[in-house]
């Protein structure tokens, strides 16, 4: 952890995530969003063959990201629609005129649509390639460690949009983090966040249900917080996610004045938590 005397200012910091401009993260457009519907026929052809729920994509779309589909796997199937020709009323036979209206009207098609299933898409785990290959060592934070002290538990990944960075279950105090996650780091401190300030035991003094802008805002605080103390990549990212759930629906002054405490509290005490040589209350601003 860094010197006490050198240690960031987080006030300043967090002024920063909520002001200075940032940079929308193109993690969350990387794959496919598919429908309801086909999410549920993916998910039933992974049970069915004892696979883990995943991130699916088509076989050209994980060689695109660096990952090869192992030899031998089947393909899974999805529904997709396909749009075919159809002749016109007053097309003939030969594609010219129409011989019982005599009509020397051109040659007329039209196309409908028609779904079928096709085979074209592989779960993570029927590929090859590098997983939490965008996570760095920080030689002054132990995640383990951190993890076991705030009684978080961390799981496999099991969701099959890989736009999904991450997810919490803060009142089971679990999370996940996706393994192809660009900015591994800020995820896990925005999801440990979520576990610690977000669950039914851990509401606003006053009883106030949160909204899930506040709750997101406030989340990835930590995580800015976090990430600019152990020197760590993503602030741009952060920043724009912080104000784009903020938006309008909150004012940014209003934000502060309500959850700068909690944002920093929580903050501490993941860093603490982790922390291999800090003693308690020489990390960040309470």
């Amino acid at each position: 952890m860094q010197d006490k005397s050198n240690k960031p200012d987080w006030n300043s910091l967090f002024e920063q995530a909520l002001t200075q401009p940032g940079v929308m993260s193109k993690a969350y457009s990387v794959f496919y969003e598919y429908s309801l519907g086909n999410a549920f026929l993916a998910a039933s052809q992974l049970i069915d063959r004892k696979f883990p729920i995943s991130p699916i994509a088509s076989f050209n779309k994980w060689k695109e990201l660096g990952r090869m589909v192992k030899k031998g796997e089947k393909a899974i199937a999805l529904v997709m629609p396909v749009t075919v020709k159809s002749k016109s009323k007053d097309e003939g036979e030969d594609g010219g005129v129409n011989t019982e209206s005599g009509s020397n009207t051109q040659a007329k098609s039209s196309g409908r649509t028609i779904f079928i299933l096709k085979n074209n898409w592989f779960a993570l785990c029927q590929t090859d390639g590098a997983e939490h290959a965008h996570e760095v060592v920080i030689p002054k934070w132990d995640k383990a460690k951190a993890l076991a002290a705030l009684g978080i538990t961390e799981h496999d990944f099991a969701h099959m949009n890989g736009n999904v960075q991450g997810y919490a279950i803060p009142n089971e105090k679990t999370l996940a983090i996706n393994p192809l996650a660009a900015l591994p780091w800020k995820t896990t401190f925005h999801e440990m966040a979520h576990c610690l300030l977000h669950s039914s035991e851990a509401q606003m003094a006053d009883g106030e249900m949160l909204q899930k802008c506040i709750k997101e805002a406030e989340a990835e605080s930590v995580a800015y917080l976090c990430c600019a103390t152990l020197e760590l990549p993503g602030l741009e990212q952060s920043r724009a996610y912080i104000q784009n759930w903020l938006n309008s629906t909150e004012p940014y002054l209003e934000f502060r004045k309500k959850s700068a405490a909690r944002v920093f509290a929580a903050a501490n005490k993941i860093l603490k938590a982790g922390a291999e040589t800090a003693k308690a209350g020489e990390v960040g601003n309470e």
